[in-house]
């Protein structure tokens, strides 16, 4: 057994495994992001599903609950902390809503 030749291959080991603990760093991040960007799309997407398919009355009366606080839900305090979620979320949201307020006369008088 060649004694000199143990050294390189611990070393190479300890490159291998410090090069993927450092590259995982990076990537688990952006799959944390892609997990946060998938709730923010779902929550938005069901959001505008229900507001495109309320009647007036119906979309009245989800508009009176919303108002009312309550629980705001994990998606909420992920926006509340990450501004560009919240972006996501109300560029998706957004214009189906003032729509649909405008459809309901629901726009607030002046």
């Amino acid at each position: 057994m060649n004694l000199l030749s143990r050294p390189p291959r611990i070393l190479l080991c300890a490159a291998v495994v410090a090069a993927l603990t450092v590259s995982t760093g990076p990537v688990q991040a952006q799959m944390r992001q892609q997990l946060q960007n998938r709730i923010v799309d779902d929550v938005a997407n069901q959001m505008v599903t229900t507001i495109q398919n309320d009647s007036c009355p119906e979309f009245q009366q989800m508009m009176k609950k919303q108002k009312g606080g309550g629980n705001s839900g994990k998606a909420s305090a992920m926006m509340k902390k990450n501004p560009a979620m919240r972006e996501r979320f109300v560029n998706k949201v957004a214009g189906p809503l003032v729509n649909k307020l405008i459809d309901c006369d629901m726009l607030p008088k002046s």
